[in-house]
């Protein structure tokens, strides 16, 4: 049948910070084709995870729930029944589903028609090379220990085409060709990168002056009054002291170096779709589903409430159905990508229980309704090298941001003005002057887990 609805090609990325692209304001940053994505779309500059972890993240997102809600807390977890999830609603309008690339999501069964690899090329693993390759000729930085040995820099040691993310691109392609015009096409296409192995291949290995990285001095060190959780536990494999200061230079150069080989990837990806005619009327959303630690805080990988981690890139194109040029400031989940596309896409968003759509500030180009938004996990993702299975939440209300354990009883609460410290250096949890604001995010905090309605302002 012939299509009116439009449409749309999802990209993904997985532990990719906002401060790898041109449009949030790094300079450093090569990423040309992402970057004229968000001038002629809308970028949101303070979208939230709903996990700083994989599964959990990716979960949600395809849910448009919480994992309070979806049970899936971490990486480890099996559950033994599907978690269910929004794309089965394009499937009843029509649409045509396939998702290429790394998929990594809670539960039993398929959430696209079409779910395809590779994840990981066969040339690296997470945390080594294979046999015939010597790691010495391609400057590795790994994380020593004898816990997590990530690769967080290096050279692919193949031709670019060999990657994994070359692959899903072809695969996509293929895809694409076989399936034709017929019916509406909702495509995704989800990178591994800038995940471990961080390995880009040349010339991005070296196109970014890892000299010219300048993340802010002022958070290089894990702040005073951090939980005890990280002290304790996330310390103990994620902690950036065991690495030089030459190997994190090195480090954050080679992982910007990946962003910019993906991005030319998803250049090629574009042009193809518009060679073909398919970009005419075509949403594009654009995210990763958590960020990284890249040696800042004093700390490697995720699983922190820290801005580099819970702040991901959530970038909309769609020149016939939203504001071009849009730069909206207020906080949102990014759980909201399946509500908000079904709505433009003409179908009915879901209702109570899931996050509310973004389709009305999309298209007016207008902030969004400030609400508190929300990010959850716990760190059995490291079992068995950790003991802490309890429930870590974060709220963010416009610029305040308390996070804690909430399990039987409450703990560890951090609370942060990033209008006044947008570096998490100071804690007001204790502070007498911050009390009415460290209860009141406390009761949202409650509400939502109890799952009552948090759609409440700041005050």
């Amino acid at each position: 049948m012939a299509t009116e609805r439009p449409n749309i090609l999802w990209l993904m990325t997985d532990e990719q910070r906002c401060d790898s692209l041109g449009c949030y304001g790094a300079e450093w940053a090569h990423t040309p084709n992402i970057d004229a994505l968000a001038r002629e779309g809308a970028v949101f500059g303070a979208a939230v995870t709903p996990a700083p972890v994989c599964v959990p993240a990716r979960t949600s997102i395809l849910a448009g729930k919480y994992p309070c809600r979806t049970g899936v807390w971490h990486n480890s977890i099996d559950l033994k029944a599907p978690v269910p999830n929004l794309m089965g609603r394009f499937r009843d309008a029509g649409y045509l589903t396939a998702s290429f690339g790394k998929q990594h999501y809670g539960g039993r069964g398929s959430a696209f028609d079409t779910e395809s690899g590779p994840c990981l090329s066969e040339h690296v693993h997470y945390f080594r090379y294979p046999e015939q390759y010597d790691e010495s000729r391609h400057d590795v930085v790994k994380y020593p220990g004898d816990i997590y040995n990530w690769i967080f820099g290096g050279r692919f040691p193949a031709p670019a085409e060999e990657t994994a993310e070359a692959q899903v691109v072809g695969k996509a392609t293929e895809w694409l060709d076989a399936e034709g015009r017929s019916c509406p096409l909702f495509l995704r296409v989800s990178f591994n990168g800038p995940h471990t192995p961080v390995v880009p291949p040349e010339p991005f290995d070296r196109i970014v002056d890892a000299d010219a990285v300048k993340l802010p001095a002022e958070a290089e060190e894990m702040p005073e009054g951090s939980p005890r959780w990280l002290d304790e536990e996330l310390s103990k494999c994620a902690s950036a002291a065991p690495l030089s200061g030459e190997q994190i230079r090195k480090m954050r150069g080679y992982y910007y170096g990946e962003v910019a080989f993906l991005d030319s990837l998803f250049g090629r990806l574009l042009d193809g779709m518009r060679e073909r005619g398919l970009l005419d009327n075509t949403i594009v959303v654009y995210c990763s589903d958590h960020g990284t630690h890249l040696g800042d805080f004093g700390l490697v990988q995720k699983q922190t409430f820290f801005e580099p981690v819970v702040n991901v890139p959530f970038i909309w194109w769609y020149p016939s159905g939203i504001a071009g040029g849009a730069r909206f400031r207020t906080p949102v989940e990014t759980q909201s990508m399946l509500p908000t596309l079904l709505e433009l896409a003409g179908l009915e968003a879901p209702g109570a229980g899931y996050s509310p759509s973004l389709a009305s500030c999309l298209s007016n180009g207008r902030e969004p309704e400030q609400r508190p938004v929300f990010s959850e996990f716990t760190l059995a993702s490291f079992a068995p090298h950790t003991k802490h299975d309890r429930p870590l939440v974060m709220v963010r209300d416009g610029e305040w941001k308390l996070s804690g354990c909430f399990d039987s009883d409450v703990s560890d609460l951090v609370l942060y003005d990033l209008e006044r410290d947008p570096h998490e250096r100071r804690n007001l949890a204790e502070d007498p002057a911050s009390r009415q604001q460290r209860d009141r995010l406390l009761a949202l905090v409650s509400a939502h887990l109890q799952g009552e309605s948090t759609n409440v302002g700041v005050t």
